[in-house]
């Protein structure tokens, strides 16, 4: 274990390899300022605690007698996080390692008179038999609804019992884990996947975007039909998820919805769309009023790229030909300034959320704090934990 400044510069050297892997020991010297041989003791504890890999010697020049360079990188080897994504019919679950890869996944089936909390930790369980010896990080939570991701609070979720009042889940959980838990929204838990791992294909930068995710629950018994359909929408700017007043930016009702009807589309009857899966005419008037909605926040907040995942990507060829004409329609300057927004689909996985509860724990250690007044992070946080 190292402490005080050692401490404070091996979590400054985990957050610069986290962005930019393949640095050197004289890379960090130069860039933290620090004198080489205070970087090789530091780097020589995150290589032995497994947090931290060396790369194959690169030569810094032509000439052969120049000095060589080893790459460092964090390690994929070095733990796990748990992420859920948690709905009223189920809670999908994966393993996810620090870059990214899936070390398992599953479903769990719930209940409807099943406890919200103790179905949470048996879950969390079953993913923890499911990799064994391996150190565990924490835990994400993805939930629909309303969420203080700073109390770890469920403010409000028609499917998750948050009706009447908030649901407490953090200290609970914490208690019963035995490992820090971080919750959020599901839309906004999708933005973490993006912002550590991001997709492949055309796009600016991944640092302001919208992410919707769609989620289709398809009914067990008719093929052709969906029980439920939520969409939940998020904004990132500047890499920094967008909360709003009451951490309910994002949550939107159809731009097209009829105000005497209930539901999020309001279109016709609250479950019109139900059968938009072997209806063409009914899918193209849902595609029609999704791409309208997200257009008009793209134009809106001069966004130039636009995430989705979670099912909607099955039907991505439609929706990005609605989606051209809706941005066309809804931009003042079209005619002089013409403008087209890519959208980019999630792997058709339909795990995004479980994948970014997870790297919302992995951008909270190695990449700071993902909330003001968490100031455990690096390794001040990884030397905490039970199983370090």
């Amino acid at each position: 274990m190292i402490e005080g400044k050692n401490e404070f510069y091996g979590s400054r050297m985990l957050s610069l390899l986290y962005k930019k892997p393949g640095l050197s020991r004289s890379d960090l010297a130069d860039m933290l300022d620090l004198d080489r041989g205070t970087v090789s003791r530091i780097v020589q504890y995150l290589v032995s605690s497994g947090l931290v890999e060396e790369g194959a010697e690169i030569q810094e020049s032509s000439d052969q007698a120049g000095r060589k360079k080893i790459p460092l990188f964090l390690s994929d080897r070095s733990g796990y996080t748990i992420g859920l994504e948690v709905q009223y019919e189920f809670i999908k679950y994966g393993a996810v390692s620090p870059l990214g890869t899936e070390l398992y996944s599953g479903m769990f089936h719930r209940a409807p008179s099943g406890n919200l909390l103790e179905d949470i930790v048996t879950v969390v369980n079953l993913a923890r038999d499911a990799v064994p010896g391996k150190r565990l990080f924490g835990v994400g939570i993805a939930l629909s609804g309303l969420v203080d991701p700073i109390h770890g609070t469920l403010l409000f979720s028609l499917s998750l019992g948050a009706r009447n009042e908030p649901i407490p889940l953090k200290d609970e959980l914490i208690n019963r884990i035995g490992v820090p838990v971080f919750l959020d929204n599901d839309a906004k838990c999708c933005c973490y996947d993006v912002l550590s791992w991001p997709y492949q294909g055309p796009g600016a930068n991944p640092e302001s975007f919208i992410y919707t995710f769609c989620e289709f629950i398809e009914n067990p018994i008719d093929p052709g039909r969906y029980d439920r359909i939520g969409i939940g929408t998020a904004v990132v700017l500047q890499e920094k998820i967008f909360y709003g007043s009451r951490f309910a930016a994002g949550e939107f009702r159809n731009l097209y919805a009829d105000p005497e009807l209930p539901g999020q589309f309001g279109r016709y009857s609250k479950d019109y769309f139900n059968i938009m899966h072997s209806d063409p005419e009914r899918r193209a008037l849902f595609i029609h009023d999704l791409a309208g909605s997200m257009a008009y926040i793209a134009n809106f907040l001069d966004i130039q790229l636009v995430y989705m995942g979670g099912g909607i990507e099955r039907y991505g060829a439609e929706l990005q030909e609605a989606f051209d004409r809706a941005i066309e329609s809804t931009w003042l300057y079209q005619e002089y300034l013409p403008r087209r927004i890519q959208i980019q689909f999630a792997p058709s996985d339909e795990k995004p959320a479980v994948r970014g509860a997870a790297a919302m724990v992995h951008r909270h250690i190695f990449a700071g704090p993902i909330h003001e007044g968490e100031e455990r992070t690096g390794l001040a946080y990884l030397q905490a934990l039970p199983n370090w």
